[in-house]
Order: structure tokens, then C-alpha cells, then sequence
């Protein structure tokens, strides 16, 4: 007979837990939003294999937790042998865990089925990482707390309650009850907030869109400059030296310009529209505008520079497109979960950065095989949204947090300089229509 596969995250545990260990176990996956350890998994160390009756942990997120129960050796002395060395252990464990998940701290409580006595470590609470313990005699409900409790993880007065109702006969729930709890708290109180999220309409998408789409339409209606180079340095195209690469807000009003044949709008119109919907609906609206004039400019400022150090070779193509921010956006998914969103579905983090990391490598390759495509904004685009993912968070909603106040700043003052940046375009296009000036040109045609 072959023992079944182990999945992981899902717990395939020995049958009978004890009836106490069941009770607080309900409580861990529903009101401490820990699962249930599997006891052959091997993230779990030395605090696998037969170590720990029952046991449920944080495996995601800012803070990595354990609590497990075990019971305890006859005698004072070896109890307080067996906890310390199970404490050490588990410290080592949380020490890990902090590197290998990139938690801020690390909270384990130790549950022993049995008498314990107090034991007094050196070193516990050391390094963000935390190791409580907690001695129960369930034949008679006296708690004892053997290490100081962690936060975050059962008080000895919530194991004291538990102990008593299960002395006085209330149910106790079956291992199935509590792995199904665990199911429905995963798919109702983990991810529901970001599926709820994704769902939402993204109307500030669209609304780019809109706009992008609407210069274009202008772009293409001003008849009375033939010249299509010419066309788009009036309306505030970028050029990697000469006059134009001087004006500042022509790395800003860059991103709104597509060439005249419709292709290029409508790639870079799609893929706002996949990319833009995403980050809308995880880090608002806000986030949406002010990242993706601000990885135009990075875009732009790269380009530049590559070619001012000889990288990139000088051009008499304009540098236009909404794929600098579009690529800026992708940066942001990219990075989701490092060091902000952390507490964001694990399984949805995955699924982006793969869907993200896919779409800049189509773009790495069309750039390749297709003329007068600019990788050098792309890529400054994309290291720059990279950047402010590290630095600006998700929603709080779906496992991020508030923006703080510099941050709101930020964006607000990204967002109406590259308003700014637009009128002075608009302006630039009327005089020179009006014949009140010449288009600067980078070269002599």
C-alpha cells in the first residue's frame, strides 16, 4: 500500500488529535488565520516528523507563526528539558523563516499537553524572532505559562477556556470540521478581498485610454505640418539630444503621443488596458496615474542618458508611447509582495509577477525584431516602476497598507506636474502653428 501524495499548504494529519488540541486548532485557522501544518513538510524543520501532535502556521506575509502541541516526558526535570530543547529548535526554525519569507518578526507558541515548569531561556524574543509556551493539564484545565506568550498567537487564558469547555462536555470539532474551516477562511477571508478587488470596474483606466486616445485623434487631424517627425516634436515629443531633449516636459507628454498609423496606439491602448485594470483594482487609482507618468519620465530620462554615455545611438526618430509607463506598471506587479503587499494572496502574487514577467519579455522581443522600437525606454520604465513597488504599497484592502502621507504627495505632485507638462504641450503646438515658432529639430534633414 502507497501512503497518498503530499499536497502542499493542505494538511494530511494523524488521526485523533487530542480533543483540546482540536478546540484551540478551530480557533487558530479562524481567528488567527493560520493552517494547518502538514507534518512531512518540509518547510516545517525540526518542528516536523512526530515532533508536534497537531500544529497550524503563517507561512506568508509580515509576520511567520507557529503553534504546536505535543506532549510533554513524565517528570519536573525532563519536561523542562524537552521544552528547552524544543524552544531552541523552534527559535532556529523562526530565524529561518525570517530569511527564507522575509518576515518582519516571527511569533511560535508552544502547547504542552501535560505538566511543565518554568523554564528560563537566554536569548528568546531575539532577532524579531519570539518563543512562548504554555503547560495545560487537560484533565483538570490548570494552565501554567511556561515561556512568556507572544502576541498575535492564543493567550494561556484563551487555552484555560478551551481547556474548561472541553472538561464540561461542549463539542469539540472533528479534524475535517477544522481543515474545512481552514478551506473556507482561505477562500473566504484570505483572497475573497482581492478577487472582490479585481472584479471592481476600472474606470480611471479607461479614462487614460480615453485621453490617449484623443491626442492621437488630434496628432492625426493637424493636417498643416505634412511631416509626421515634424507633427510629433509640435506636440511634445522626446528626442534623445538636441533642442528638444532640453525641454522638461517633453519627457512627460512624450507618453501620450503614438505614431499616426494606428498600430502602435492600439498596442499600447490593449495593453494599458490589461496591465492599467490591475493595478487600478490592486493599488488604486491614484497609484495608477502617478506611477505611470512618473516611469514616462524615468522612460524617457534613461533614454537620454544612454545616449548621452554613447549606449544608445543618436536618432532622428522621436521617442513617443505609453509603453514607458505601461512597462512602469508592469515594474510595480513585478515587485508585489517583496517588500510591500505582502500580506496579499500568495497565489495572486505568483500569478502576477508571472503574467508581468511574461509581458516584458514579449516586449524585449518585439523590440528585437521590429524597428523603431525603444528598449531603452522600456527598460527605464520598468526600473522605475520597479523602484516605487518596493517603496509604495498595495491597497490595504487586499493585503497592503494605507499610503502615508509623502506618498499621497508624491503622486498628487507627479500627477499635476504631468498636467503642467500637457499644457505646455499644448501651448508649444499652438505656437508653432501659428507660426509664432519653428519645430526644434535635433538635426538638419
Amino acid at each position: 500500500m502507497t501512503s497518498p501524495p503530499v499536497v502542499p499548504g493542505e494538511a494530511t494529519l494523524p488521526p485523533g488529535p487530542p480533543p483540546l488540541a482540536l478546540a484551540i486548532a478551530h480557533d487558530l485557522v479562524t481567528r488567527y488565520r493560520l493552517r494547518l501544518t502538514d507534518p512531512r513538510d518540509g518547510r516545517l524543520g525540526p518542528l516536523g516528523g512526530d515532533a508536534y501532535l497537531l500544529g497550524a502556521a503563517a507561512w506568508t506575509g509580515r509576520r511567520a507563526a507557529f503553534v504546536g502541541f505535543y506532549q510533554p516526558p513524565e517528570g519536573a526535570e525532563a519536561a523542562a528539558r524537552d521544552l528547552e530543547q524544543r524552544a531552541r529548535a523552534a527559535e532556529a526554525w523562526g530565524n529561518e523563516r525570517l530569511g527564507a519569507q522575509g518576515a518582519e518578526r516571527c511569533d511560535v507558541l508552544l502547547i504542552a499537553l501535560g505538566a511543565v515548569p518554568k523554564v528560563a531561556m537566554q536569548g528568546s524574543g531575539l532577532g524579531g524572532v519570539q518563543v512562548g509556551a504554555i503547560a495545560v493539564d487537560p484533565s483538570t484545565a490548570e494552565t501554567q505559562v511556561a515561556l512568556p506568550v507572544p502576541p498575535h498567537v492564543p493567550s494561556a487564558g484563551e487555552v484555560r477556556a478551551h481547556a474548561r469547555a472541553v472538561l464540561q462536555g461542549r463539542p469539540v470539532p472533528t479534524l475535517a470540521a477544522v481543515d474545512l474551516a481552514e478551506r473556507q477562511m482561505v477562500a473566504g477571508g484570505y483572497a475573497q478581498p482581492t478577487r472582490s478587488a479585481m472584479t471592481s470596474s476600472p474606470l480611471v483606466t479607461y479614462g487614460l485610454i480615453g485621453l490617449l486616445a484623443a491626442i492621437w485623434l488630434a496628432e492625426r487631424s493637424v493636417t498643416r505640418i505634412p511631416n509626421e517627425t515634424l507633427r510629433l516634436l509640435a506636440f511634445g515629443a522626446l528626442t534623445d539630444s538636441g533642442p528638444p531633449a532640453h525641454d522638461w516636459w517633453r519627457y512627460l507628454s512624450n507618453g501620450f503621443l503614438h505614431a499616426l498609423q494606428p498600430l502602435h496606439i492600439l498596442f499600447n491602448g490593449i495593453a494599458m488596458l490589461y496591465i492599467g485594470r490591475l493595478v487600478e483594482q490592486l493599488y488604486g487609482r491614484l497609484m495608477l496615474v502617478g506611477v505611470f507618468v512618473i516611469t514616462v519620465a524615468c522612460g524617457g530620462l534613461f533614454w537620454v542618458l544612454c545616449a548621452d554615455v554613447g549606449v544608445a545611438g543618436a536618432s532622428l526618430t522621436p521617442g513617443i508611447g505609453a509603453s514607458g509607463g505601461v512597462m512602469g506598471l508592469i515594474g510595480l506587479l513585478a515587485v508585489l509582495g517583496r517588500t510591500q503587499g505582502r500580506d496579499v494572496p500568495v497565489g495572486v502574487v505568483s500569478s502576477l509577477r508571472q503574467y508581468a514577467l511574461t509581458f516584458v519579455v514579449l516586449t524585449v522581443l518585439v523590440g528585437l525584431f521590429v524597428s523603431n522600437v525603444n528598449n531603452y525606454a522600456h527598460a527605464g520604465g520598468f526600473i522605475g516602476g520597479a523602484l516605487l513597488g518596493l517603496v509604495l504599497p498595495p491597497r490595504a484592502g487586499v493585503g497592503g497598507r494605507d499610503q502615508r502621507l509623502w506618498e499621497k504627495g508624491l503622486l498628487i505632485g507627479a500627477v499635476v506636474v504631468a498636467a503642467v507638462a500637457l499644457g505646455l504641450a499644448a501651448h508649444n503646438l499652438v505656437d508653432v502653428l501659428n507660426g509664432v515658432q519653428q519645430v526644434p529639430l535635433p538635426f538638419s534633414f
